[in-house]
This record gives structure tokens, C-alpha cells and sequence, in this order.
């Protein structure tokens, strides 16, 4: 007899993910784009453009795997780069005209997503979603903590 898989919330989780990723990732190439570049625009300030090291902790990434994403964006002409005055390793990340109106387009798909989200479940049930989700991050981080200390 074959062992029953029982839920758990990071499996939930993972599910969840994997199953927006792939629907963002769909809408994103029908308009030339990925989910991680749509990500990673939308985590880059429009008018004082932001540190590639700001950005990795926002997205779970370490500031070392930015590298081939930053090269795609420059490539597609989306980002320029500009050495810091002060500190040359420190690079500062501007968009361009296309890369703001790609933000843009991200921010309206991500929109779009939770308003139909809303108008689906509920505000509340997101809402509780939220605070269920914000435990679920503390208690994770706590641990982790904990795990670093030992």
C-alpha cells in the first residue's frame, strides 16, 4: 500500500509558487520577458535607480547570482549602470525609458493578478492570508536564528 502524502504549509507553499511562477512567466513572454526579469524591475527604484546588493536580499538571491540577470537586463537595454562616486565596487542600477515601461507592465500584471485575487476570495480572506503568511515568514526566521547560532 502506497504511504498517503500529507500536506504540509511549505509544500502548500512551494505548489502555490511554482503554479503564479509559471502563469507570470506566460504572461511575461508574451511580451518578450520572464518572471525574474519582471521581479527584478520592480525591485529597482524609477527615478534614483537602486544597488544590485539592495536588490538580492529582496528577491532570496545573494548579491553574487546577480550577475547573469543584470547582463540580460543590460542586454535587452531595459538597465544602464553606474559606478558609485565613492565606493567603484558599489554599482548602481538606473532603468531606462524601456526598462520603466517594462516595470510598469510587470506592475500592471501583478495588479491585475490580486484584484481578481480580491474579487475572488475576499478582502478579509486575503487580509488573514497576510498575517498568516507574515507568522509563517517570523517563525521561519527564527529558527533560522536559532539553527546559526548552534
Amino acid at each position: 500500500m502506497a504511504k498517503q502524502h500529507t500536506e504540509t504549509v511549505d509544500s502548500k507553499l512551494k505548489t502555490a509558487w511554482q503554479i503564479i511562477s509559471r502563469m507570470y512567466n506566460a504572461e511575461a513572454a508574451q511580451y518578450g520577458g520572464s518572471i525574474a526579469i519582471g521581479h527584478f524591475l520592480l525591485n529597482i527604484d524609477s527615478h534614483e535607480g537602486s544597488y544590485a546588493s539592495d536588490i538580492a536580499p529582496k528577491l532570496g538571491m545573494e548579491s553574487t547570482s546577480l550577475s547573469r540577470i543584470i547582463k540580460t537586463l543590460e542586454d535587452e537595454k531595459l538597465i544602464t549602470k553606474k559606478a558609485d562616486k565613492t565606493d567603484k565596487r558599489k554599482v548602481k542600477l538606473l532603468l531606462t525609458q524601456k526598462g520603466k515601461e517594462n516595470k510598469e507592465l510587470a506592475k500592471n500584471i501583478v495588479r491585475n493578478f490580486n484584484v481578481e485575487l480580491e474579487s475572488k476570495i475576499g478582502k478579509n480572506r486575503i487580509e488573514d492570508f497576510f498575517k498568516t503568511i507574515n507568522d509563517i515568514i517570523s517563525i521561519a526566521e527564527e529558527r533560522n536564528k536559532l539553527i546559526k547560532q548552534n
